[in-house]
């Protein structure tokens, strides 16, 4: 007699395939398919930012004139601390003052104008793509919905709308300001000492990598947790709108044993991201600070 077959631990998306979700269970996209993707998904944009060109350039105007407010600041100091409290000079002080409370002012100016804004775009934006998104839910075919889990078109409608949402009342600012500031910042070491600033800017291409790494990684995780979620939310729906039938067929511990498996997964997705944002935050700071030793280093040899 034969002895029996081993038996087969199935993989994740055979563990989700009695719920329709083996299909979606994709971590890492083809090359060509990504690059599609990126390239639809910024023409969408350019759809939804196109009726707010003008808009788009007062924020530009704003964030410039924020930046060339709060870059200037430690210039004047330095110039107050040389020019008049260095020879005794008040007057020259007093206008110096005046100068940087003017470039304060300035830079507070342009960043509420700025956030209004851009705070405004925003939300316009994402008004338009959720109406866009429910009317294309709408037309899809009943085949779609028979092999397209409704949990993950909620978690379209939800959890993807506020990542963009986060994106636009946060992340544009952050990334518009840091964007900005390298190049001024930049800009100014390179023509107050260039040798410093060849030395800070040693730095500049180790972060790039190391950003460039963030980015592959990160966006695996966030598709990783995207997944994740719909997954519990599919499981909350159907458990809820079928409770009666599973309190009926006493189906309550299978339903606790799915929860648990997705439940999982949710936290690992997360710790995931977690991981990822714990390496690269501390390691663009180890850098900075490695940076700041070189350039003091480097200053004290000069200067001897």
């Amino acid at each position: 007699m034969a002895a029996p077959a081993p038996l087969q631990v199935p993989a994740a998306g055979q563990r989700d395939a009695w719920r329709g979700v083996a299909t979606e269970d994709v971590d890492d996209l083809p090359a060509d398919l990504s690059a599609l993707l990126r390239t639809r998904s910024r023409h969408l944009l350019g759809t939804l930012l196109a009726p707010h060109r003008l808009r788009l350039v007062a924020a530009a105007l704003l964030i410039s004139m924020r930046m060339g407010g709060s870059l200037s600041i430690p210039f004047l100091v330095g110039q107050a601390i040389d020019r008049g409290i260095g020879r005794g000079d008040l007057r020259t002080l007093e206008l110096y003052v005046v100068l940087i409370a003017a470039a304060a002012g300035l830079g507070a100016l342009g960043n509420w104008g700025f956030l209004r804004v851009s705070g405004a775009i925003g939300q316009q934006v994402l008004y338009d793509l959720r109406m866009r998104v429910f009317s294309h839910v709408q037309q899809l075919s009943l085949s779609f919905y028979e092999r397209y889990t409704s949990g993950r078109i909620i978690s379209r409608l939800t959890n993807d709308i506020d990542t963009l949402t986060d994106l636009l009342a946060t992340g544009l600012t952050s990334l518009a300001t840091s964007t900005l500031s390298i190049v001024a910042i930049s800009v100014v070491l390179l023509v107050l000492d260039w040798r410093l600033g060849l030395v800070a800017l040693l730095s500049f291409p180790v972060i790039v990598a190391l950003t460039q790494w963030f980015r592959r990684n990160s966006t695996r995780a966030y598709r990783a947790v995207r997944q994740a979620i719909a997954l519990v939310i599919i499981h909350y729906t159907e458990s809820l709108s079928g409770i009666r039938a599973v309190q009926a067929y006493g189906r309550e511990p299978r339903n606790q044993e799915i929860f648990e498996d997705v439940n999982g997964r949710y936290r690992d997705a997360n710790a995931w991201s977690v991981r990822l944002s714990s390496t690269y935050g501390p390691g663009i700071s180890f850098l900075g600070r490695v940076t700041t030793v070189a350039v003091l280093s480097v200053g004290g040899v000069l200067t001897m």
